[in-house]
């Protein structure tokens, strides 16, 4: 499969009274995007709608031209889109995506490998059991993480638990892959290995990331900027 290209048109996403993410227009493409802006600009927003957590409140979102969400005028019948294709659209998305959110929950009592392994279930990767297993056992590689594989996520540091999330994003080699400071928790050594991880996906996969840290976001050569500022795109270059 190929890199999808993303296009937001319109979108408007209200958080009760206290914000709105308001895109006029973005389109992220193939290679790595990266996304900055101060804490509380919108960028954990603006990733959600990527990976389809939240839907907007206005405005249109399409996927390699299909369109996975939709919010037209009520009284603008010409301008609703066809819910089944919408949905049908909306899971095949879900079935290429990766996304690593910005808190991640992973189950303490779960062990590493089954918590990826039910992840990969739940976005139905492999043809069967073993090929499944398998692309589990790459993304822990990925992330350095394949000789805690029996341990229980509840024993694990907090880098070492985003790492798990990441592993259950980055299972399956999905070609959109939306990741909401990935960084964080990690010591050098583990962001020079994802550094790596995601540039070398950077060919065959769209790939959004979220991060403060301007320094570390060069390294991984992106092919756009985007800056929010108080929920609006200052600019996306």
């Amino acid at each position: 499969m190929t890199a999808p290209t993303v296009h937001l048109d319109g979108v408007v996403v209200r958080l009760g009274e206290r914000f709105t993410l308001a895109v006029d227009s973005l389109t992220v493409g193939p290679g790595i995007t990266v996304v900055q802006g101060a804490n509380g600009s919108g960028k954990s927003t603006l990733l959600r709608l990527l990976a389809t957590v939240v839907a907007p409140d206005a405005g249109r979102i399409t996927v390699a031209g299909r369109t996975i969400a939709a919010a037209a005028d009520p009284a603008d019948r010409s301008g609703r889109a066809d819910r089944p294709a919408v949905d049908a659209a909306l899971l095949a998305t879900r079935r290429r995506l990766g996304y690593l959110p910005q808190h991640d929950s992973v189950p303490p009592r779960l062990r590493v490998f089954d918590h990826v392994d039910l992840v990969a279930v739940m976005r139905e990767l492999g043809s069967d059991a073993r090929s499944r297993r398998a692309m589990v056992h790459r993304a822990l590689v990925a992330v350095d993480l394949d000789d805690l594989g029996a341990e229980r996520c509840g024993r694990l540091s907090g880098g070492q638990r985003r790492r798990v999330a990441l592993a259950a994003a980055l299972a399956g080699g999905p070609t959109l892959l939306v990741l909401d400071e990935p960084d964080a928790s990690l010591d050098a050594d583990q962001i020079g290995r994802l550094t790596r991880e995601l540039t070398e996906r950077a060919g065959a996969a769209t790939i959004v990331v979220a991060t403060h840290h301007a320094a570390w976001s060069t390294t991984l050569h992106p092919t756009q900027r985007i800056q929010l500022h108080e929920g609006h795109v200052r600019r996306a270059d």
